[in-house]
C-alpha cells in the first residue's frame, strides 16, 4: 500500500479522493507517481492518495475506491446504499469467511424481517465462496495435470530412446571408420552421450520456453475463472529438463555400448 487508504473524515466531508488499484496506476500513470494526482471519474477529478496492492489478482486490482458519501452525492443527494463490500481477517481462512457470510446473511435477514426461505429477498456475493470452489477445482486440476505431465516425460525417454538407436543404426559404417582409425569404444561412447544430452538439454529448453509463452497467452483471459498471473514453477521446469537430460544418458548409454563393441570390419560391411 502507498499512501493511505479512506477514513471517517474523507467519508463525513464526502472529500473527492480516491484511492487506486494497481493495474489503475500502472495504465493511466505509466512510471509516474500517482499520489498527489488526479484522475477524471465521469466528469468529476478525484484526487489520488493511496495505491493498494491486492492478493486477489488483476479483477481486484483494477479497482478504484472513494467515500460512499461522494457516490451518494454525485447520485444527486441520495442517501441510498446500492451495496456493502466487506473484507475478512485472513487469518479466519476460506472456510471462516464462507460460515462468516452465512451469518451476515441470517442476520441481515432478521434485521429486515425477511423470510428465511426466501432466496430473492437478500442477496449475498461471498468471494471466498467461489474461491474455495474454484481450489478445489484447480487441486483436481493440478492432479490431472500432474499425470499429464509425468505422461508426458515417459513418451519423451522413449522418444529419445528411439532417436538415439536410429541415430546408431544410421552411422554404424561411420563408428567403424572411427575404430578403424583408433577411437577407442569409450571415445565412441562419450561422441554418442554428448549428442544424446545436446537433443534433450535443446528440446527441454524449447519446451519450457514454449511453455511460458503459452501461459502468457492466456493471461488476460483465466481472471474470470480467479486464475491470475498463470506461469511456469522454474524449479520444477529445471527439475524436469535435468531429469530428461539424465534419462537422455542413459537411453543413449545402451546403444552407445553395443556401437562401441561393433568390430571395424563388421561396421564396414553394414549398408
Amino acid at each position: 500500500m502507498k499512501g493511505r487508504y479512506l477514513n471517517e473524515k474523507d467519508i463525513k466531508e464526502k472529500s473527492k479522493i480516491a484511492v487506486i488499484g494497481r493495474l489503475v496506476a500502472r495504465d493511466i500513470f505509466k512510471q509516474e507517481d500517482p499520489l498527489g494526482k488526479f484522475i477524471n471519474i465521469g466528469s468529476r477529478a478525484f484526487k489520488v492518495v493511496g495505491v493498494f496492492q491486492d492478493s486477489g489478482g488483476d479483477v481486484e486490482e483494477s479497482k478504484i475506491f472513494m467515500p460512499y458519501t461522494t457516490r451518494q452525492q454525485i447520485l444527486m443527494g441520495s442517501d441510498k446504499i446500492g451495496n456493502i463490500a466487506l473484507t475478512f481477517n485472513p487469518e479466519i481462512g476460506a472456510s471462516g469467511a464462507v460460515k462468516l457470510g452465512d451469518d451476515i446473511k441470517k442476520f441481515l435477514k432478521e434485521k429486515k424481517s425477511i423470510d428465511p426461505t426466501d432466496p430473492s429477498g437478500l442477496f449475498i456475493r461471498n468471494v471466498a465462496d467461489e474461491i474455495e470452489r474454484s481450489m478445489q477445482f484447480a487441486g483436481v486440476l493440478q492432479i490431472i495435470v500432474t499425470f499429464v505431465g509425468i505422461g508426458t516425460l515417459i513418451a519423451g525417454i522413449i522418444g529419445i530412446s528411439n532417436i538415439m538407436v536410429f541415430i546408431v543404426k544410421e552411422r554404424t559404417k561411420e563408428l567403424g571408420i572411427r575404430k578403424a582409425l583408433g577411437a577407442s569404444p569409450s571415445e565412441i561412447i562419450k561422441m554418442i552421450i554428448t549428442e544424446s544430452i545436446f537433443i534433450t538439454a535443446v528440446s527441454g529448453i524449447f519446451g519450457m520456453v514454449g511453455g511460458i509463452l503459452i501461459l502468457n497467452s492466456f493471461d488476460t483471459g483465466l481472471h474470470e475463472y480467479f486464475i491470475t498471473r498463470p506461469g511456469v514453477n522454474i524449479g520444477i521446469a529445471v527439475a524436469a529438463t535435468i531429469l530428461l537430460i539424465v534419462f537422455g544418458v542413459v537411453a543413449g548409454y545402451l546403444p552407445a555400448k553395443r556401437a562401441a563393441q561393433i568390430k571395424p570390419i563388421i561396421a564396414l560391411r553394414d549398408e
